[in-house]
């Protein structure tokens, strides 16, 4: 989530040797997505492949590298961190201002007549490359799907190790329900859908479903594995290294445990069984999935639909809810010790670095009954620092808090019956009456929202302006989302 540090790092060899696979392989641009295959948000470190050839690490952005060109296409949570960590070799394009195209319409617009486009398959999701192919067709440019990553071929040996960690289960006392009932409702789900089965690759889809957790991606309690569920079987395709005993007997004989890569011949051995079945059900697959499952399934073996998983996921059940509550209470109070502890040092002349106070932060939260680990790499940011909207600080050169400065703190944490994040702007001096205005006109903007009264099914963005109204009054606006899920 947050940027750490802004060196930047010399590209001109990485892009030199990208282009020489582009000639090899055909293609006139090369896309580099941020998602890892299961269109995870944020990676392990062995998928960052973005970061790899760009410097910019970012959780969101697009890289696009042609023969002439490196264009970063990211939104304006980003645009001062990829200034600061991107070198002369790229171009910044930002995504929300006027005549900046994204880089779907870059592909379309900018590339010569009957140009090939390389994208990794298992790197983009069959509904968008679908979009794509229909957006580039109108200047008979073609989407080539690659079976090999280029960024990989050039990372080589020196790309990190896919993470392995052992996975663990998530009792019902803090699910609410077994992952057995979860499975027999999708199973219900697939039957009124009247589909044969689902592909499960999102990866906190698969960690919902079969109540189990793990460590693979840093600060989020998930693991590597895909799940194929039809109406008789339950398969689970994980790492044999990360299985122990306490998963086998929470998993008992309701699933199959098989290697992680063998999903690929299972899917191929699937699509052959549709052969000369011209009426036979289809395989729901997600919004979310990658066009190399649908490729391997069959195109027309497949329907595409909002995930069923992930649509009941979001409907927290009673147990869950209480869950959330009672651990941003506790959350709350290692807060509140944190933040009278910091103002206590600062007023008492105590020299600070952002990174000092953030592992304080961590050790008062760490005490709380059922913590995990942190949600996110605590962003304690002081002055301009806390304009980078996903800042973290360098462990070794992070600048020291300045009480006569705006702080601001952005953290949360795992615990085994919630997830929580919360940001809190603080002065420890005299601010200016610029200052003031601005946090008096984000204060508003809160009021807005909590006393805002409007219709069941009134969508969130719909009740953003609520949240901007008072600040547009003096001009004033933020380039994120005013709020988002968690847990």
């Amino acid at each position: 989530m947050g940027a750490s540090g802004t060196q930047t790092i010399d590209t001109g060899a990485r892009l030199k040797a990208l282009r020489e696979l582009e000639k090899k392989h055909n293609v006139d641009a090369f896309v580099v997505p941020s998602e890892d295959q299961h269109s995870s948000e944020y990676l392990a470190d062995c998928d960052a492949r973005r970061s790899f050839i760009s410097g910019f690490n970012g959780s969101a952005g697009c890289a696009v590298i042609t023969q002439n060109e490196a264009l970063m296409f990211t939104d304006g949570r980003y645009f001062l961190q990829a200034a600061q960590q991107m070198d002369r070799n790229w171009t910044l394009m930002k995504q929300g201002i006027p005549d900046v195209p994204t880089w779907q319409e870059y592909l379309s617009k900018n590339l010569k007549p009957k140009s090939r486009i390389g994208i990794d398959a298992t790197l983009i999701t069959a509904v968008d490359a679908k979009s794509l192919k229909d957006t580039l067709a109108s200047k008979q440019s073609e989407l080539v799907p690659l079976s090999v990553n280029l960024v990989d071929e050039i990372w080589g040996k020196d790309r990190p190790a896919r993470p392995s960690n052992l996975v663990f289960p998530l009792e019902v006392t803090y699910a609410g329900v077994s992952f057995v009932d979860k499975i027999r409702t999708l199973r219900e789900t697939l039957t009124e859908k009247k589909m044969s089965g689902m592909v499960v690759s999102m990866l906190d889809e698969v960690a919902w479903l079969f109540n189990l957790r793990g460590s693979d991606i840093a600060y989020n309690p998930v693991f590597f594995a895909y799940a194929i569920i039809t109406h008789s079987e339950a398969t689970l395709y994980v790492n044999g290294a990360q299985i122990n005993d306490d998963v086998r007997k929470h998993l008992g004989d309701y699933v199959a445990v098989k290697d992680y890569e063998a999903i690929w011949d299972d899917l191929k051995q699937l699509a052959k069984s549709f052969e000369g079945k011209s009426d036979a059900q289809k395989v729901l697959l997600g919004t979310k999935t990658s066009l190399a499952i649908a490729h391997a399934l069959g195109d027309n073996n497949v329907t595409l639909l909002r995930s069923p998983v992930a649509e009941a996921k979001a409907l927290k059940n009673d147990t869950e809810l209480e869950g959330f509550r009672q651990c941003h209470i506790r959350d709350g109070g290692a807060l509140c010790r944190y933040f009278a502890w910091l103002e206590e040092q600062l007023n008492n002349g105590a020299t600070l670095s952002e990174s000092q106070a953030a592992d304080k932060l961590e050790e008062f939260r760490s005490q709380l009954p059922l913590f995990k680990g942190l949600s996110f790499d605590t962003i304690s940011s002081t002055g301009a620092n806390a304009a980078i909207i996903h800042y973290s600080p360098d462990r070794v050169n992070s600048a020291t808090i300045d009480k006569n400065q705006i702080y601001l703190c952005d953290s949360g944490a795992q615990f085994w019956d919630g997830t929580t994040d919360t940001t809190r702007t603080w002065h420890f001096g005299t601010p200016t009456v610029e200052e003031k205005r601005a946090f008096t006109r984000v204060l508003q903007g809160h009021i807005a929202i909590d006393t805002a009264v409007f219709p069941q099914g009134t969508s969130g963005y719909i009740l953003d302006a609520f949240a901007r109204r008072a600040l547009w009054q003096d001009g004033l606006d933020y380039r994120h989302g005013t709020g988002h899920g968690v847990g």
